[in-house]
Order: structure tokens, then sequence, then C-alpha cells
């Protein structure tokens, strides 16, 4: 069988990875006719507009991706003589997330879908909503109408948005939603947005933005990198990830702390050459033996000198740790030292060139 069980961020790389082997990606009728692939690269925008009433799921996606490369007034020139021939609201909701994917959403189309008899259209373009407070003048009210929705599920919508908004707006947008009545469904988020509100927790958004550097950073450039490194630390994806806000990481699930320990706070060169090239195997971290079978991500190519820079001189001066900041200019000479390096790091590899201090 596989050795890989899920789909993490780093599988594609993961050297278990079976090769060898295919999948069953299509199942059908001998006797069905396959379907006519839809003209897609390409394409004209009245083709791709057109292209959204098809059936096909991964037709229509791949449509909004190519529309979303396109030039956005073009597009939203055709968009607007289009949607209105369209008699099913399904298909001006494709129409509403195109112009959302060119960051122009269509604020009259919210707000006609929004008054949707069907609930899901009416729940999807609140989502829409959501994420679109720069391009649709009616926000707030909006958001307070989808909150006194008859339908639970887009009372979710706006209860999911409400902690995100000032106090004034997000209690109105909860007591609405509360008013209304709360499921099982809504009632966990209806509580978690009450709790930012009343200080009880906090988003993760607002902690990177009142986060401050530890006092023995005395350096102005050291405090800059600690605090850009926070918010990459916390990115999805990233550091946080597997080694979680408290640093401690994940041991039952293979995933070592990184508070305390001198893989964090020692040698800088080693710590960079882990974090660019990843590192995968057996691996002793505060007197714990880690098999190591879940590689640690490559950072070579997601992250640049500067950002690497930033995110471990966050990790080496957060949870306790306490050590000297990486400059950018430290990972550009690293970089260049290990360029021709293939493959992960294995921990005995960088401890061989780099002794764990006592």
């Amino acid at each position: 069988c596989n050795a890989l069980i899920g789909h993490m961020q780093h599988s594609a790389r993961d050297p278990n990875r079976d090769h060898k082997h295919g999948r069953i990606y299509r199942v059908t009728y001998p006797s069905r006719p396959l379907v006519e692939p839809a003209q897609v690269a390409g394409a004209s925008i009245e083709t791709l507009l057109d292209n959204l009433t098809l059936p096909e799921y991964r037709t229509r996606y791949r449509t909004r991706r190519e529309l979303r490369g396109r030039d956005a007034d073009e597009v939203l020139v055709a968009l607007k003589s289009w949607v209105p021939k369209q008699k099913d609201e399904r298909h001006k909701l494709e129409g509403l997330w195109v112009s959302w994917g060119l960051n122009k959403t269509d604020s009259d189309l919210v707000k006609e879908l929004m008054e949707s008899e069907d609930h899901r259209i009416r729940s999807a373009a609140t989502r829409v909503l959501r994420f679109s407070k720069h391009n649709v003048p009616e926000f707030d009210n909006l958001l307070v109408a989808a909150a006194n929705d008859n339908h639970g599920r887009v009372r979710l919508e706006a209860t999911a948005e409400a902690s995100r908004q000032d106090e004034t707006l997000g209690l109105k947008v909860l007591a609405a939603a509360e008013a209304k009545g709360l499921d099982k469904y809504s009632e966990p988020t209806f509580k978690t947005a009450k709790a930012v509100f009343s200080g009880e927790i906090e988003t993760d958004h607002n902690k990177n933005l009142r986060i401050q550097p530890p006092k023995h950073l005395t350096d102005n450039k050291a405090k800059k990198l600690f605090t850009v490194g926070a918010e990459i630390y916390a990115r999805e994806a990233h550091c946080g990830t597997c080694h979680q806000s408290n640093g401690k990481g994940l041991p039952a699930a293979g995933f070592p702390p990184i508070a305390g320990t001198k893989w964090a706070t020692g040698n800088p060169d080693r710590l960079i050459k882990g974090t660019l090239k990843g590192m995968m195997g057996p691996i002793e971290v505060l007197e714990v033996k880690y098999p190591g079978v879940v590689p640690m991500t490559p950072f070579e190519h997601i992250l640049k000198d500067d950002e690497l820079a930033a995110v471990l001189t966050f990790v080496r001066n957060s949870w306790g740790n306490k050590a000297s900041a990486i400059m950018p200019e430290d990972v550009a000479k690293v970089r260049a030292e290990v360029k021709d390096k293939a493959g992960f790091y294995q921990p005995a590899e960088l401890l061989e060139m780099h002794p764990l201090e006592e």
C-alpha cells in the first residue's frame, strides 16, 4: 500500500510517494460517449462565458481561472451583457464569481442574488459579500440582512463574518442572527464570534497586529524582522501548521517542538540549511526521538531571503527562546552555499556539519 496517508503540503516531494502505480480517476459506461471537451485556453471571452452554463464543474472551474487572467475591463463589459440573458440563477452566480475573481465584485448582482428564493444561492452570494467589502457600498446593511435571513445556512455566513468586523457592526449582526435562532451548525460559530468581542479569545489577525518584539531584541531591524516573521509563521501551510502557535509542535503526530530547543536557537547556519532544503529522517528533540517519516517542508522556493530571515528571527525569539536575529544577508549566503544540494537534509547530516550545542 502507499506509505502516504492523506495529502499534506509536502506530499508531492515525499520520497515515500508511490510513483509506480496509477489510479482510477474516471468511471463510465463503455457505451456512453465521452464528454466533448470545451474550449478554454485561447477561447474568446464570449465562449468562456457560455462555458459557465455547462454541467461539468471542472470545465466551469478552468473557465473561471482563464477569465481571471484576461483583461478585467474587457471581461466585465462582456459580463454585464451576458448576465441579464441568463434565466438560471446558478449561471448568474457563476458570473458573480467571475467578477469576484477579478477583484471587481458586481455589487448589484450580489444584492440580486441575496434575494433569491433558493437559500443556496443566497448563501453563496453572502460568501462573496464577506470578501468584497471594498467593492460593495452597502456592505453593512447587506450583512445585517443576511443575519436576518430565514435560512440558517445564510445566517451562518453572516455570523462567521461578524468577528472580522468592528464591534458595532459585528455585535449588530450577531444579535440579528441570535434573534432568528441558532442551530447546531451556527451555535459554535456564534459563540466564537461573541468570545472575540468579549476579549475571551482573539483572532490570529488581531494577535499579529498587536504583537510586540521581546525586550532583548534592541536593534530596530531585528524588531521589524520579528514582527514580519510572526505573520509568516502563522500563514496556512507554513511553520505554525505543524509546530503550532505555541511552538510545542504535535509530538503525537510526529511534529517536534521548536520552543526551548537548540535546533531553533543554536547555530544559525544549521537552522537556515534545514529550513531551505527541508529535513527528513530520525531526529531527537528535547530527549524525545522522532522517526522523521513526515519531512519538514523545504522553503527554498517558497520564501525569499528577507521572509526566511524574518520567520527564523521570530522562531528564535518566541515562547521563551532567546537568540540572535537572522539577517537576510545571512540567508543569502547560506542559500548560495547549498544551491546544488539535492533533496532533504538528514538531521544527522546537519549535526555532522554543525554539532548541537551543549
